[in-house]
């Protein structure tokens, strides 16, 4: 049993023309919007995308991004949705979120990384349905149509209409992810990486938020990899409800049809049994390298446990055995773990304290199972549910005053402020694209 994504609109070249009035209502309602890409490559070693110098970084990413392709875009929207409960406290955080799955079929010849592509043929991507039924694209600065069909113009209409909206756009560990995103669907990359960000403070006025400099430098988590944040949180706001906490995060994830069409619910009771962890030899051990980063280098090589929930389970006994040593106290043998969730469903929405249907704890024979959490709906998805978590932690005027519009950095102490330099300039074609919004 793989980990089951949320529900999502599945966005390709024979239905995308249908769904754009869909997609853009959607948008409409977003109190932020999270955003996730998949494509054919990262760029290797010899492309120096880790230069210490960060504009050199920036002019070698770009190199990347040009000489690459998108795949698939993620977009999720999360709509805050004022409690029915709230009275003298907040009993509930709840969003309904719209989830969008883009294939694309870039129309420009492109490298396909060996690498990038077993890692995505890993995670269940399917290249068949690409080729088939991907949205033809054309990256960099907008080509001549007056088709009002062409879908490329309709995917970049899209975009443009997330510009429009004026609310944070989340991402995580995000900075690849904007420079393929601002090539794929707007303009040409600009030379400097100061014009770029000049571009960036100007096409997001609500600010950009990249969870993973929130989780790494402020919350200081010992991991800090999308699937063990959005697990552990997960798990977390569970047990909150289950434990009388008055402050959780409910989820309704609305199934792909026009948002508009919400007032008429037939709604059907749903309970998921308790899921219980089984037993497992005393001789198990997780993966220390999955565990800090989210990959193993011996992938199906490796003897140990690469599950997120065992993990878990087995970093709170170590955290609590540090405890109880601390306390002087003996350490008494945990019980089994138990999950409750409750789930109402209707028509076109599912609501739930869970984030999505609790992934498999059976002991997997694949020691890479938790690489089928990846893809861009799934990981647009669990960004905005992380940001949620966030934003009820450290509250929404904190994180947008203190957190936003710092991007992390790979294998550097400090992030990247995108920020405005009263020396710098936007692009010529930010200024072209500017005009037509």
């Amino acid at each position: 049993m793989r980990p089951q994504p949320p529900a999502f609109t599945d966005v390709t070249k024979e239905n995308i023309s249908s769904l754009e009035h869909i997609i853009k209502n959607a948008l409409n309602r977003a109190s932020f919007i999270a955003l996730d890409t998949e494509f054919t490559g990262l760029g290797g070693k010899e492309a120096n995308t880790r230069a210490p110098n960060i504009e050199e970084r920036y002019i070698n990413l770009c190199k990347v991004v040009k000489a690459h392709a998108v795949v698939a875009f993620g977009l999720t929207v999360f709509e805050d949705i004022a409690s029915g409960q709230e009275t003298s406290q907040i009993y509930e955080k709840q969003y309904d979120v719209y989830n969008f799955n883009f294939t694309l079929c870039s129309q420009v010849d492109h490298m396909m990384s060996p690498r990038s592509l077993q890692f995505l043929s890993d995670c269940g991507f399917d290249f068949n349905k690409q080729i088939r039924k991907g949205i033809p694209y054309t990256p960099g600065h907008d080509p001549t149509s007056t088709c009002s069909n062409d879908l490329n113009a309709i995917m970049r209409s899209i975009f443009s209409h997330i510009l429009t909206r004026n609310v944070p756009i989340v991402v995580h560990n995000g900075f690849l992810d904007l420079i393929y995103i601002y090539y794929s669907f707007y303009t040409e990359l600009p030379e400097k990486l100061s014009t770029f960000v000049a571009d960036l403070v100007e096409m997001f006025p609500a600010g950009i938020v990249d969870t993973k400099y929130i989780a790494d430098y402020v919350t200081r988590e010992k991991s800090s990899f999308l699937a063990y944040l959005f697990r552990k949180y997960e798990r977390e706001q569970v047990d909150r409800k289950n434990s009388g906490d008055k402050t959780y995060l409910l989820i309704r994830i609305q199934e792909g049809r026009d948002s508009t069409q919400r007032t008429n619910m037939d709604i059907r009771e749903k309970t998921h049994t308790d899921v219980k962890s089984p037993k497992r030899s005393l001789e198990q051990r997780y993966c220390e390298q999955y565990a800090l980063h989210g990959f193993c280098s011996q992938r199906m090589r490796c003897g140990n446990s690469h599950d997120l929930d065992f993990i878990l389970d087995e970093q709170a006994k170590e955290a609590d055995s540090k405890h109880k040593r601390r306390k002087g106290g003996k350490i008494q043998p945990e019980g089994i773990r138990q999950i409750h969730i409750n789930e109402e469903c209707s028509d076109n929405s599912i609501e739930h304290v869970s984030a999505s249907m609790p992934p498999t704890v059976i002991p997997s024979t694949k020691p890479d199972q938790y690489d089928n959490y990846h893809s861009a709906h799934f990981d647009a998805y669990m960004t905005g549910f992380v940001f949620a978590r966030q934003l009820m932690k450290y509250t929404s005027t904190t994180v947008m005053n203190e957190y936003k519009n710092k991007l992390y950095l790979i294998a550097k102490n400090l992030p990247l402020l995108i920020e405005k330099s009263k020396f710098s300039k936007t692009s010529v074609g930010h200024q072209e694209k500017q005009k037509s919004l």
